[in-house]
């Protein structure tokens, strides 16, 4: 059985190009530019053309050119993103992109992607820029000539797995297309599969927890960089980046509907969220270009290929703040270690609003960091915490050095003694808020701008702790005028008359405190260094 008239040009393009797992690549992408501009098949609008002087596959919207493929007669197969023109200073940061106008006088170029550096397309900056550029597009009302040349099966082959999976294999061998289609099998041919490669030290769905300051954002930082052995420099490598609020849900994080306005009419589409997007890049790392195709492989073959697929992080900071198990929902079960897709006991499920079934790969790493001053671990969803490593960050007064004799990790070890018997080790200080001190300047500006006001939000104002923890009460023997917080007034019955002229109902001793007029107006060099040093060194009498 031969292919249709509009088959065969795609069948000889996906040959010409010569490259399977980037034709798939690229098809998942056009799935996205499907999802994002919620255009159907055969729309004047949207046109797919195949075009065999330039072994290119297009993506057109109205009349401008927004997603291709190409191999040219010399070099790597090249992938083209359409992003506006004035977006070129934000994507400087990828130094590896080419910029080509896409006409002499558009305002838009196409951001050229060769497959050696395939891993740009998973940037976010790029992503965002790209999916901006879409949503544009379609609201033009400039037709172009593309829709005469629309290709239908092109977008076909992108809705539809099985479809792509037949187009491919008959690019691959041109007899299958005079065998009959009960003749195709949907096994893949017997193939050497390198070793599964050493899989990255640490679980697969890890929390870093400490209290504000002790580096836990920083700790992400090796997931997002590498450096490159060769060259010695630092190289983006694949991870996805969020951070959770209150407000954050589930619709935001895996997929929701969202209202959206095109030439004033509103119109709902299914948006996915960062962690379907971070799942299907990393079943993409394994040569797969959808989840539909991973699923529809065999157990066996998609076990071989996600084991040895380099891994994808989602990074999560602050994951705390949010309602973290409503934010995953129905997902929970799916991370756990044993239930991801390539797994062993692998599992997955329909998604609630797609219908997509939808499970999460074995190469997919999940790393959040929690602060500890807002909610406590024993706080959490004991489902959330079964199914998460826990690593405590906590405070390293080693990094510290000393600034004009007073000893900061000194310094820092017994103001975090104090709180953690004050309240809890939850609440201590982070060494962070200390390490960029070089000057006394420096430290008393922290001092006043950053430990004082976290500790007066620590002990809700309740002055006499704050005192204990700087050494400024009495019985630690500081004078006057080094302590940062001091006694401004005690009112006894009488000074309460005086200031009312009658007692007022509560006849309780009150104290009122000030924070050191000097620190407060940024006088320096009046703050004598003993200032700090008497913090972990008793007055001596």
């Amino acid at each position: 059985m031969l292919p249709d008239t509009q088959q065969q040009p795609l069948i000889e393009r996906i040959r010409d190009i010569g490259h399977p797992e980037a034709v798939r690549r690229f098809f998942g992408l056009l799935k996205e530019l499907i999802d994002i501009v919620n255009l159907p098949n055969g729309d004047a609008r949207l046109a797919f053309t195949v075009r065999q002087e330039k072994a290119a596959i297009t993506a057109h919207i109205n009349y401008f050119q927004a997603l291709r493929i190409q191999r040219p007669r010399k070099g790597e197969v090249e992938y083209h993103l359409t992003v506006k023109k004035s977006y070129q200073d934000r994507l400087k940061v990828l130094e590896e992109l080419v910029f080509e106008p896409i006409t002499e006088k558009s305002e838009y170029v196409a951001a050229i992607i060769g497959q050696s550096n395939v891993h740009l397309l998973y940037q976010p900056v790029l992503r965002t820029c790209w999916e901006d550029c879409l949503l544009e597009l379609v609201e033009s009302t400039k037709r172009g000539p593309h829709s005469a040349r629309h290709n239908a099966d092109v977008y076909r082959a992108a809705e539809d797995e099985a479809f792509l999976s037949e187009i491919t294999r008959l690019a691959d061998d041109p007899t299958l297309g005079d065998r009959r289609p009960n003749d195709y099998t949907a096994e893949e041919p017997e193939a050497e599969y390198e070793t599964e490669p050493e899989r990255p030290s640490q679980p697969h769905n890890l929390i870093l927890f400490g209290p504000p300051g002790t580096g836990k954002t920083f700790a992400l930082q090796p997931y997002l960089w590498e450096k490159n052995a060769a060259s010695g420099l630092s190289s983006s490598v694949r991870a996805s980046l969020i951070t959770f609020h209150p407000a954050y849900s589930y619709e935001e994080f895996v997929e929701g509907i969202r209202p959206e306005v095109i030439n004033g009419q509103i119109s709902y589409r299914i948006r996915k969220g960062i962690f379907y997007k971070a799942c299907m890049s990393a079943i993409q790392q394994a040569g797969y270009a959808t989840l539909a195709d991973c699923l529809n492989d065999s157990v066996e073959t998609r076990q071989q290929k996600l084991k040895k697929a380099p891994p994808h992080y989602l990074l999560i900071d602050e994951i705390n703040r949010a309602n973290v198990a409503s934010v995953f929902g129905d997902l929970i079960t799916l991370l756990e270690s044993d239930k991801r897709l390539g797994a062993e006991n692998e599992l997955w499920l329909t998604l609630p609003y797609s219908q997509e079934r939808f499970g999460v790969p074995l190469n997919l790493f999940v790393v959040a960091t929690m602060n500890t001053t807002d909610k406590s671990i024993a706080l959490l969803d004991i489902a959330l915490r079964r199914r998460f490593s826990f690593r405590e960050i906590a405070p390293d007064p080693s990094v510290l050095g000393t600034i004009d004799g007073i000893d900061l990790a000194q310094l820092l070890r017994t103001i975090n003694e104090r709180i953690e018997y004050l309240l809890d080790r939850d609440h201590q200080i982070g060494h962070a808020y200390l390490t960029t001190i070089e000057t006394h300047a420096d430290l008393c500006t922290t001092f006043r701008d950053r430990i004082i006001p976290l500790l007066q939000e620590y002990f809700f104002n309740d002055w006499a702790k704050i005192q204990l923890v700087l050494g400024d009460n009495m019985a630690w023997g500081k004078d006057p005028d080094l302590r940062l917080v001091r006694l401004k007034k005690k009112y006894t019955s009488a000074a309460a008359s005086k200031l009312f002229g009658e007692l007022p109902d509560s006849i309780d001793e009150v104290v009122t405190y000030e924070i050191n007029p000097h620190l407060q107006q940024g006088d320096f060099d009046q703050i004598p260094v003993d200032a700090f040093v008497k913090i972990y060194q008793k007055q001596q009498v």
